[in-house]
C-alpha cells in the first residue's frame, strides 16, 4: 500500500502494520515518519528499537532471521534499518514475503530507502516491496510552496510570521526543510511568551547560524579549504548542532547528485554552477559516498556509531573539497546496537 506523508498519520492511527518502506529526498519528512510509527508502537507495547544498515543483499538473511526470533529483553521489537543502496534482489523480495506471512504482531521492521529517483516506481521490485509493505512516499516540497510549509510549520509552534519574514526565511534555507524547522524551533523559543508578528528585521537579527550554515556548505562545494576551516570553528563556536550541518549538506548533495544523474531538481542558477563545479571535481560516484558519509554521520550524532561528529564533518567536508580525507564508512561495518527499554 502506497500513501502520502501527509496522510500517513491518519493510516497509522487505523493499525500498525509489520512492515514499512520509507522514500524520499527529505529527510526531515522522512525523520518525523520514523518518529510517528516509533511513538504509535511506544504505546503499543513495543519497548525495544534495533538500529541496523544494510549495504549488500545477503545481509538481509541474518536481520530476517533475527527479526524471526525472540528477544531476550522484550516481548515487542522494532527495527529501523537504513538501506544505503537497492538490495531488494528477488531471492530477498521473496524472503520479505515469507517473513510478512509469519509476522505474529510482534515485530516492525521500518526499512529507510536510499537517494530515491521517482522513476522507480515503475520497476518491478518497487511494486513488489509496495505491496508487501506500507510504503510513504515523501516528495520534495517544491520551491514555489516552501513559503506556505514554512508558514504551516510556523503556525503549528505557535508562532506569528509576517509574510516577508517567511520570504525572507524561504530565501536563506534555499528548500532545506532541516534549517528551515530548526530556525521555527528556535524563534518559538525567543518569542515564547510575546504575542507578536515577527518580523523581518528580528528575523535579521539571528539569522547567522542558517547564512554561517549554507556559506559552509558553499566554501566546500568550492573547493575553499582556507574559508571552510575558520567557518567551521566559527559555526562550532556559535552553538550549531552537527546534525543541523548534516541536513543543510545532505540536502545539497542530494540536489547535485540528481542533477548529475539528469533528473529535474530545484536549483538557483547559482547552485546550479556550483552543482557543477562540485560534479566535474568529485563525480557521481564522489557525491554518493559522500551522501552515504552522511547517513553514516548521522548514526554517529544518534550514537550508533562511536566518535567526534565534529571530525567526521570536517573530513566530510574536506572531500567535498576536494581532499582525500578519512571516512566513518570502516566503522560503519562495526556497528554497535543500541537497545532502548
Amino acid at each position: 500500500m502506497i500513501v502520502t506523508f501527509d496522510k500517513f498519520p491518519q493510516s497509522l492511527n487505523k493499525q500498525l502494520d509489520p512492515l514499512y518502506f520509507l522514500v524520499g529526498n527529505e529527510l526531515l519528512l522522512l525523520e518525523e515518519s520514523v518518529d510517528l510509527i516509533v511513538a504509535e508502537a511506544e504505546t503499543r507495547g513495543f519497548a525495544e528499537i534495533e538500529h541496523v544498515e544494510i549495504a549488500q543483499p545477503d545481509e538481509w538473511y541474518s536481520l530476517l532471521a533475527d527479526a524471526s526470533g525472540r528477544s531476550l529483553f522484550a516481548e515487542k521489537r522494532l527495527f529501523d534499518v537504513r538501506l544505503t543502496k537497492n538490495v531488494f534482489t528477488t531471492k530477498v523480495q521473496a524472503a520479505l514475503e515469507e517473513w510478512i506471512q509469519d509476522a505474529n504482531g510482534e515485530t516492525i521492521m521500518i526499512l529507510r530507502g536510499w537517494s530515491w529517483d521517482y522513476r522507480s516506481r515503475n520497476a518491478a521490485w518497487f511494486k513488489t516491496i509496495s505491496a508487501l509493505a506500507t510504503t510513504v512516499i515523501i516528495d520534495i516540497v517544491p520551491t514555489a510552496k516552501l513559503s506556505h510549509w514554512i508558514k504551516d510549520r510556523a503556525q503549528a509552534l505557535g508562532l506569528k510570521l509576517s509574510e516577508d519574514a517567511i520570504r525572507e526565511l524561504a530565501d536563506l534555507t534555499d528548500g532545506n526543510l532541516y534549517a528551515a524547522q530548526q530556525e521555527l524551533e528556535k524563534l518559538r523559543l525567543i518569542f515564547l511568551n510575546e504575542d507578536k508578528v515577527v518580523g523581518i528585521e528580528e528575523l535579521t537579527r539571528i539569522n547567522w547560524s542558517i547564512s554561517g550554515a549554507f556559506d559552509l556548505v558553499d566554501a566546500a562545494c568550492n573547493g575553499n579549504v582556507d574559508k571552510l576551516s575558520t567557518m567551521l570553528a566559527a559555526v562550532r563556536r556559535e552553538g550549531t548542532q552537527p546534525l543541523f550541518l548534516v541536513g543543510a549538506l545532505g540536502s545539497q548533495l542530494r540536489k547535485y547528485h540528481d542533477l548529475a544523474c539528469g533528473r529535474r531538481t530545484y536549483l538557483s542558477s547559482n547552485r546550479r554552477r556550483v552543482g557543477e563545479r562540485v560534479i566535474k571535481r568529485i563525480g557521481r560516484t564522489g557525491l554518493e559516498r559522500l551522501l552515504v558519509e552522511c547517513a553514516h554521520l548521522d548514526c554517529q550524532q544518534k550514537g550508533i556509531l562511536q566518535g567526534d561528529s565534529w571530525l567526521a564533518l570536517e573530513s566530510i567536508l574536506l572531500n567535498l573539497a576536494g581532499y582525500q580525507n578519512r571516512t566513518l564508512e570502516t566503522d560503519a561495518t562495526r556497528l554497535r546496537v543500541d537497545y532502548e527499554n
